[in-house]
């Protein structure tokens, strides 16, 4: 179906967070990929306590699985694990040592083809960008790219140089975005204005309900119903229309509201 990347410009946004928020709220099957070199954070934090069976190899696996030639079979499903309580989300979870993303580099572009392929969309946790380590496979073949960031000025700075990397690798059909983190003193308009890129969401500062998804908390009888939660579904409403996958208009007023809601920041 289509492939979407989460990306980071650095300094620890949440991107992780939103990626498995945007997965567990998607309104039809999806795979979560966590595709950043420097590791992963599913497994450890929200799954730590809910996953009672084995989540098998993962990335690495695959990655190793790819090492065996260039002409070798990458069985794809054979490497993803169900998300308990969420039937319709299946997890690639990635390397646990950042030492081991140098194994990856010889697999990106291989994957690309593989996530591309398979059906059900796919959401991919890229982590940080603009280093050596980047899937820029991955980007090549996205048909969005979302940039997490927090409205200030240290990573409206750093995200700028990064985005205009971003605009000459993706693909004339793919759309680059934003997705505030609401914790800082500037408005999306103001981030909107200043990286000429679309905020397609704010989402509220709720960190309880985040330390859920993002360490594995206990979550509160109104989790589901949290406006974060409420959050992410507008995001991927969102995506999806810009991708092409939904004839809705997502100027409605109850997207406006929900995605706008701009209360503080996610960790």
């Amino acid at each position: 179906m289509a492939l979407h990347c989460l990306v980071s410009p650095g300094g620890s946004p949440g991107v992780t967070t939103t990626a498995l928020g945007l997965a567990m709220t998607w309104s039809s099957e999806v795979l979560l990929a966590e595709c950043d070199p420097m590791g992963r954070r599913v497994l450890p934090g929200f799954l730590a306590d809910r996953l009672r069976e084995s989540a098998g190899p993962g990335l690495l696996g695959l990655a190793m699985a790819a090492e065996t030639g260039p002409n070798a079979q990458l069985a794809l499903e054979d490497y993803v694990a169900p998300i308990p309580g969420a039937d319709s989300v299946t997890l690639l979870h990635g390397v646990r040592d950042p030492r081991h993303g140098v194994r990856l580099e010889a697999l990106w572009g291989r994957l690309a083809e593989a996530l591309t392929s398979r059906e059900g969309d796919v959401i991919a946790d890229l982590g940080r960008i603009g280093g050596r380590d980047t899937p820029d496979a991955l980007l090549r073949a996205a048909q969005t790219v979302i940039m997490v960031l927090k409205p200030t000025l240290t990573q409206v700075d750093v995200a700028g140089p990064r985005l205009d990397a971003l605009r000459e690798q993706i693909s004339d059909g793919a759309t680059a975005g934003l997705c505030l983190v609401a914790e800082g003193p500037y408005s999306a308009a103001e981030v909107e204005r200043v990286l000429g890129t679309p905020v397609m969401a704010e989402l509220p500062y709720s960190p309880a309900d985040a330390r859920v998804l993002s360490d594995g908390a206990r979550p509160r009888r109104t989790f589901k119903t949290s406006l974060l939660l409420r959050s992410f579904k507008c995001l991927g409403r969102r995506i999806r229309a810009t991708a092409g996958a939904l004839p809705t208009d997502i100027g409605s007023e109850s997207d406006a509201v929900l995605c706008g809601a701009s209360a503080g920041g996610d960790r």
